[in-house]
């Protein structure tokens, strides 16, 4: 009996030994870094085997007994391994020495058929065309900074303790309905150093949720994508490897731009599996390189029988420090995307306006809650930098270097209880000089959804003092919903009183040409708010009390007094489809839309209300777009027109589309560059600003990547009463310009470039002046690239 009894032990025992799996992960030999998406074929036969994973780890189900495994990887040494009674393995894989050589095609490649067939059924495998899918993902990113001498690198040890410089975690739930109704809502962030990290999953942004899309937008740089129409005409495939899963190939085809195409091109791997001729992995980055080095993968698993979905997206960005040492600052980001779900109902009401949502204990998540979502558990050196940042960031305030970080895109510093104005305190003008002054207004610290204040300030040049004050209450935060009532005692451009010029929150260039001016009084209370997800309406009424300031240039209507009293109401609409709006703690940020922006305004004076003199009735309408067209580059445009239906003081009417001025030599979006600020006034008008950039699509010699970038710009406009000593645009205005971008590339900290912009314009038709010079005019510009 006790015989039998062994003998049934020793089988189990040796039937368990057999069937236990052997897992292990793969790194590169040289960098001691993770390599995704390895082949690995067990007992040399090529028809099994598995892949690793985005994190470089591989699990096999022992079904049979392993002799040997073979790992190989495009640009590595394969290598061959006895497997002896070990159930897990470390394996490191040396980079090949020698380059890809040279591929020459025969007269079929037949990597092309295989790219035919995915392009084929690209929109098909296009998780973006499911009818409506949500999920949760786990998102890490971390950042390290790599010192290459010794010195350098014990210092980095010594401060950070030997973790990490800086962890960052979120867990986020998505939902989609096709084709563009999208919300992420943050239910978990987390940032070493930091208390109330709201930018935790910005980080996660750097790649597209998937590989499918015409372009590849990486670094807000368009890439063309290998599988896209004409690709083949574009890029250069090869087939490397084929492998075997079940009845299933997986086809290894690398690919990089054919030499001599202009275009902004990707390289890398493509793992397609001949189930629907679907990307299972995807390996990429930009083929001609960037100022900073980054690659991104992505793992897609096969769901329901169904459904190709991403399930690991992970991306590398180095940057390459300007020290002599070479030392590199690297992050790397993974998510990881579980609980996909096709089948639940999702109604399109359940969608706010918002892209990303913040939930308000988002940031105050315990340890339970990490140890739920978490794919593996926080490894040692994340947790010494979780102790050591967080204790620095106590040390130094980190979160008031966050508080900075939102704050001055709306141009506020915030101290304590107090935001200083920034659009109050630098001011410049040709009718006022330098103002001396600044704005002062209470932030959330001391109200939470209210803030009172106002500004002041003294111009140099015409010797006035300005002021003003303000109350603002804010209802509802996710729809924007506020009150204001304000009272200010200050000047104004004429021409001013519509739509703005700029959409920056400092107003732009064309500021520093005001030079004609109204001294205005005015009382007003406004509210606005945010429906229908992408339409956004804001309603005010004022009583203004206005004075002329100096000589406008045009001659002004016998029956309009010099001081007027002016009543009003507005009503403005701004409809932008698909806009990507980010919450954060105190405000919704805008990352804009690549459809046509639509602003519409309305306005409706009164006389014997408030004193109100004029009645009247004025419209101002807008439209703008930038938009990419795939091998031809970016295409910009304004169209805008404006009807007031009778004659008003010269302040309230249309002028200053114009930004030409000898003494200020830059170019500004959206005006008239060869047109003097007020040569114009009109009762009615119509404008369109036209330009096109083709990149570096015309002309590339190297490092040497210039933009070629064409404008054409033209305007009409119209005024009823034809005794007044005025210029109207009643003939067509027409200019036309050539603009060099990145002409002038200056290093900014191996992250990028700032660059110097110049071009030409030329005025010409019915408002060509008599001195062929007199036509042109040059303007310079700045910028920013990557690339």
């Amino acid at each position: 009996m006790k015989k039998l009894l062994f003998l049934c032990l020793a089988f189990i025992v040796s039937s368990l030994s057999a069937q236990a799996d052997l897992s292990g992960i793969i790194i590169n030999e040289e960098t001691r870094e993770p390599l995704a998406f390895v082949n690995i074929t067990i007992n040399h036969n090529t028809k099994t085997g598995v892949i690793t994973d985005i994190d470089g780890m591989f699990t096999i189900k022992q079904n049979e007994k392993i002799n040997t495994i073979t790992c190989s990887y495009l640009g590595f040494e394969s290598k061959t391994l006895q497997i002896s009674g070990h159930n897990y393995l470390r394996i490191s894989l040396s980079p090949k020495e020698d380059q890809l050589e040279e591929v020459i095609l025969s007269a079929k490649n037949p990597a092309h058929a295989i790219i035919e067939k995915v392009i084929a059924k690209r929109e098909e495998n296009n998780p973006n065309n499911i009818k409506s899918f949500q999920y949760t993902s786990y998102n890490k990113t971390i950042f390290d900074f790599v010192a290459t001498d010794k010195e350098t690198d014990s210092v980095m040890n010594s401060v950070f303790k030997g973790g990490h410089l800086t962890v960052m975690e979120s867990v986020t739930q998505k939902k989609f309905i096709a084709p563009n109704l999208s919300e992420e809502t943050v239910i978990g962030n987390k940032v070493s150093g930091f208390k109330n990290p709201y930018f935790a999953t910005l980080a996660t942004d750097m790649q597209p949720f998937s590989f499918y899309d015409e372009n590849i937008k990486l670094l807000e740089i368009p890439f063309l994508n290998p599988i896209s129409n004409g690709a083949l005409k574009k890029y250069e495939f090869r087939l490397t490897e084929t492998l075997y899963k079940g009845e299933d190939k997986i086809h290894l085809i690398s690919f990089k731009p054919i030499p001599n195409k202009n275009f902004e091109g990707l390289k890398g791997v493509l793992y397609i599996n001949t189930n629907n001729y679907a990307l299972q992995n995807v390996i990429a980055e930009p083929a001609n390189g960037l100022k900073m080095d980054l690659k991104i993968q992505q793992q897609y698993q096969f769901l329901e029988n169904k459904y190709w979905f991403p399930e690991q997206l992970n991306y590398e960005l180095q940057v390459h420090t300007v020290s002599e040492d070479g030392d590199i600052l690297k992050v790397n980001g993974k998510s990881y995307i579980n609980e996909v779900d096709f089948n639940s109902e999702i109604k399109k009401k359940e969608f706010s306006a918002l892209s990303v949502k913040i939930e308000e204990q988002a940031a105050k998540r315990d340890s339970l809650f990490w140890t739920q979502y978490r794919v593996d558990p926080l490894r040692n050196k994340e947790a010494i930098t979780y102790q050591v940042m967080d204790s620095l960031g106590e040390k130094y305030k980190f979160d008031r270097i966050l508080s900075y970080m939102e704050k001055l895109p709306q141009g506020r510093i915030p101290v304590k209880f107090i935001d200083i104005d920034l659009t109050k305190t630098f001011i410049y003008n040709q009718f006022e000089g330098y103002r001396l002054g600044t704005g002062l207004y209470t932030n959330e610290k001391l109200f939470k959804d209210t803030s009172l204040g106002g500004f002041f300030g003294y111009g140099l040049q015409d010797n006035r003092w300005k002021y003003g004050l303000e109350a603002k209450h804010i209802i509802n935060r996710e729809n924007e919903f506020f009150i204001k009532t304000s009272y200010q005692n200050n000047v104004k451009e004429i021409g001013s009183y519509g739509l703005p010029i700029s959409n920056q929150i400092f107003g732009g260039l064309r500021d520093f040409m005001a030079s004609k001016m109204d001294h205005l009084q005015q009382y007003k209370i406004e509210t606005g708010f945010r429906i229908f997800k992408y339409l956004k309406v804001n309603v005010s009424g004022q009583q203004d009390k206005i004075s002329p300031l100096g000589n406008y240039g045009f001659e002004t209507p016998v029956f309009i007094p010099n001081d007027y009293q002016h009543t009003a109401a507005s009503v403005r609409l701004r409809y932008a489809f698909r806009e990507k709006l980010i919450q954060t703690p105190h405000q919704n940020v805008s990352l804009g839309t690549s459809y046509p922006v639509f602003t519409l305004n309305y306005t409706k004076g009164f006389d014997n209300i408030l004193e109100g003199e004029l009645d009247y009735q004025k419209i101002e309408f807008r439209v703008e777009q930038d938009f990419f067209l795939r091998n031809f580059g970016e295409t910009s445009y304004r169209l805008q027109a404006g009807y007031i239906n009778k004659v008003l003081p010269n302040g309230l009417m249309f002028t200053g589309e114009g930004s030409y001025d000898p003494d200020i030599l830059f170019l500004i979006e959206n005006t008239f560059q060869t047109q003097t600020p007020y040569e114009f006034l009109s009762q009615e008008y119509v404008d369109l600003f036209l330009s096109h950039n083709f990149g570096s699509l015309l002309f590339k010699k190297g490092d040497f990547n210039p933009e070629i970038i064409i404008h054409h710009n033209f305007g009409w406009g119209n005024l009823d009463d034809h005794t007044l000593n005025f210029k109207t645009k009643k003939n067509i205005y027409l200019e036309a310009g050539l603009q060099l971008g990145r002409l002038v590339k200056i290093n900014y900290f191996n992250m990028g470039y700032f660059s110097i912009n110049a071009g030409a314009f030329y005025r010409y038709g019915a408002y060509h002046l008599d001195s062929f010079d007199d036509n042109f005019t040059f303007k310079i510009g700045l910028g920013f690239s990557f690339n």
